[in-house]
C-alpha cells in the first residue's frame, strides 16, 4: 500500500521543517519508510506566503525572495506552465530559461526544480539510487505527466522504476473538484471508475485516483509513493484559516479573476553525490 499522510497533521507534529512559517519540506517513502529529509525532500509555500505567481515576463519579488529563503545555497529553477505532459531536462539554469513545460528533471545537487500550483497535481519524483529528481505539474488536461517524467528519468538518467519515490502533494481533492459528465466520462476511460465519484447527483473528480492509476500502470511499487490527503480548497487550521492558496476557493465568483494565489512547490535536493 501507498503511505497517506495529512499534511496539516505533520506540520504539528512537529516533525517537518517549516511548521508555523511559510513553507514547509517532507520526506519521500521508499519501501514503506521515510527518506531522511537531508537526502531529498520536497515541500510547498503556504497561502500566509503569498502570491507565487510565476510567468517569464513578469517579476514577483515575493516568490524570489521565498524561494531564495527555501533554497540556501542552492538555485531553483523554473518553467512557466502550460498543462501539458512535456517534462525538460536541467543540467544548468539556461537549460530552462524562458521554457514552456510542466515539469523538470535533473540529477544536479545544486538545483532546486520549481513547479506552481494552485489546485493542480505538484507530482514529485525522486531516484533513490541515483539521486534524480524531478517536479511536475499535472493538471487535469495533464494527467499523466507521472509516467512522462519517470520515462524521462529512465531515458536521461537511466533510472531504474524500482528505485522511483513519488510524493504527490497538496491539490483539490474530490471533495471539492465537482465536473460535468463529458470531464467524468473522459476519466472514467482513461484513468479507471474510481477517478470519478458520484455523491448528491453530482459527480467529483480524484485526481489522486487518476494518478496512482498512472503510476500502478508504469510500474512504481505501492510502498515508494505518498499521497498528501489535504485538500488545497478546503484544508483549514484548527483557527478555521485557509492552509493553502486555491483558484476555485478564491475565484469562486469572480469573473476573470486572476491567478495570484498560486503556491510554488519544489523537491529540495541535499544529497550528497
Amino acid at each position: 500500500m501507498h503511505s497517506v499522510i495529512s499534511v496539516v497533521d505533520f506540520l504539528s507534529s512537529g516533525e517537518s521543517h517549516g511548521f508555523g512559517t511559510n513553507y514547509f519540506v517532507m520526506p519521500f517513502y521508499f519501501q514503506g519508510n521515510k527518506i531522511p529529509l537531508y537526502e531529498a525532500c520536497w515541500g510547498m509555500t503556504l497561502l500566509n506566503a503569498g502570491s507565487m505567481r510565476f510567468r517569464w515576463n513578469e517579476k514577483n519579488l515575493v516568490r524570489d525572495r521565498m524561494l531564495s529563503q527555501i533554497c540556501g545555497e542552492k538555485t531553483s529553477v523554473a518553467v512557466e506552465l502550460i498543462h501539458s505532459k512535456i517534462v525538460v531536462r536541467a543540467d544548468s539554469c539556461g537549460d530552462v530559461e524562458k521554457v514552456l513545460a510542466d515539469g523538470i528533471v535533473t540529477n544536479m545537487p545544486n538545483l532546486v526544480p520549481v513547479v506552481t500550483v494552485a489546485d493542480c497535481v505538484p507530482i514529485f519524483l525522486f531516484d533513490s539510487k541515483r539521486k534524480v529528481i524531478a517536479s511536475l505539474h499535472s493538471g487535469w488536461k495533464g494527467t499523466g505527466i507521472a509516467a512522462e517524467g519517470i520515462r524521462k528519468m529512465s531515458e536521461w538518467y537511466g533510472s531504474d522504476i524500482k528505485d522511483v519515490c513519488v510524493a504527490i502533494g497538496p491539490h483539490i481533492g474530490d471533495c471539492c473538484y465537482n465536473i460535468d459528465d463529458e470531464r467524468a466520462d473522459y476519466f472514467s476511460l482513461e484513468f479507471g471508475s474510481d477517478a470519478v465519484i458520484e455523491r448528491d447527483g453530482k459527480k467529483f473528480l480524484s485526481l489522486t485516483a487518476a494518478n496512482l492509476s498512472v503510476l500502478k500502470k508504469v510500474g512504481v511499487e505501492e510502498s515508494n509513493i505518498v499521497v498528501a490527503s489535504d485538500c488545497t480548497c478546503c484544508t483549514c487550521y484548527p483557527t478555521g484559516k485557509s492552509v493553502y492558496g486555491s483558484f476555485r476557493r478564491e475565484a469562486a465568483g469572480k469573473e476573470g479573476a486572476l491567478m495570484t494565489v498560486q503556491a510554488a512547490f519544489s523537491v529540495l535536493n541535499s544529497s550528497k553525490n
